[in-house]
């Protein structure tokens, strides 16, 4: 006689057959039990006009990377006149695509071809998961298509593909939050605005760009700590909102002394080891005037002189990438002075601060 399973047996069944699925894909991929504080760079790369860089850099050769603008008759500005570019040398046949989907796949295609064999053996493509940041002006969905569509099939990530919106400011401290996940994180922004979606939107006088930030981010044991550990490190971000710049004082240093504050409060970093600086490169409404007073009196290990200004290697692409390479150039001139700190400092905004602290 055939035996009729009861209801309980189904549920029996299924329980089980869930359970062995939750063992092995624990076994695939391990939860992990990391540290909220930050989190180590373990490398990174960063594709400007200037050229394409992934290696210890110091500040002062960071700080002089500049390169030419060109023009394309396709590109106009709001008053109808060629637009001031620059692009970044991707091996295209023929002329670049000037829509935002055709050229940032150009982009990505370059990147990946123009990755240095060091940053893609520092990969373990079995522990890591690939974080896309969509460009400005590509729909996210369509991004995530198009480039796991190019991406080689040998350098597929084990876990996956996560496709982000956010900017790193926002996305960051949400990842710290998590205990679990994947070890690495392989975040990957680039953007254009060398396009015709975009190129009406600068203002007159500034040049639309294009770069690409890949940053390699190693989440932390708990059980680390993190003043023991020689790794450049990458904390949250501090976000100030204040008076607009233009009713401060022209040497008001306020907010700048509560930003570093703050900063030092979370990283543990001393002032004292600051002595790299990169920003947005904005100067105008006291910018210029507040900074120089507040490193003055309270950095004396940065020269100002040597800043690295974002508009001047670069030029005006979006925030998102532009966050992703400031990180990443900061990894680089870390790294290339051991015991430094490099202030990121954000003031695109008038009424905003935002800064970061890596070391």
């Amino acid at each position: 006689m055939e035996y009729r399973r009861s209801i309980y047996d189904r549920i029996s069944e299924r329980r089980l057959a869930a359970q062995e699925a939750q063992r092995l894909a624990d076994a695939i991929f391990p939860s992990g039990d990391f540290a909220s504080s930050c989190v180590s760079i373990a490398r990174a790369w960063v594709w400007l006009p200037c050229g394409a860089y992934d290696a210890p850099l110091p500040v002062s050769e960071l700080a002089g990377m500049r390169t030419d603008f060109s023009h394309d008759p396709r590109l106009l500005d709001a008053r109808g006149l060629r637009r001031p570019i620059r692009r970044l040398a991707t091996p295209a046949a023929g002329r670049p695509a000037v829509e935002a989907l055709g050229r940032s796949s150009e982009i990505l295609q370059g990147a990946l071809k123009k990755w240095a064999s060091t940053m893609r053996d520092s990969i373990d493509w079995s522990n890591t998961q690939v974080v896309l940041f969509a460009p400005d002006a590509v729909g996210a969905m369509d991004w995530i298509d198009r480039a796991v569509s190019l991406w080689p099939r040998e350098l597929m990530p084990l876990h996956g593909f996560d496709l982000q919106t956010q900017a790193p400011t926002q996305w960051l401290p949400e990842v710290l939050g998590h205990s679990a996940g994947p070890q690495d994180l392989l975040c990957l922004s680039l953007d254009t605005w060398v396009c015709k979606e975009q190129a009406p939107s600068c203002a007159p006088d500034e040049i639309a760009g294009e770069a690409v930030g890949a940053v390699l981010l190693r989440r932390r044991p708990k059980l680390v700590d993190p003043q023991t550990d020689s790794a450049v490190k990458l904390f949250a971000p501090i976000q100030l909102d204040h008076p607009a710049r233009t009713a401060q004082a022209r040497t008001d240093t306020q907010t700048l002394e509560l930003l570093m504050a703050k900063l030092c409060e979370r990283t543990a970093i001393d002032p004292a080891r600051v002595s790299v600086l990169i920003g947005e490169g904005a100067l105008g409404d006291n910018r210029l005037t507040q900074l120089n007073e507040y490193a003055r009196r309270f950095l004396p290990g940065l020269d100002l002189e040597r800043q690295v200004r974002l508009n001047t290697i670069g030029a005006r692409f979006g925030p998102v990438t532009g966050q992703w390479v400031q990180i990443g150039l900061a990894w680089l001139a870390a790294s290339a002075e051991p015991g430094c700190a490099v202030w990121i400092l954000d003031r695109t905004l008038s009424d905003q601060t935002r800064g970061w602290m890596i070391g």
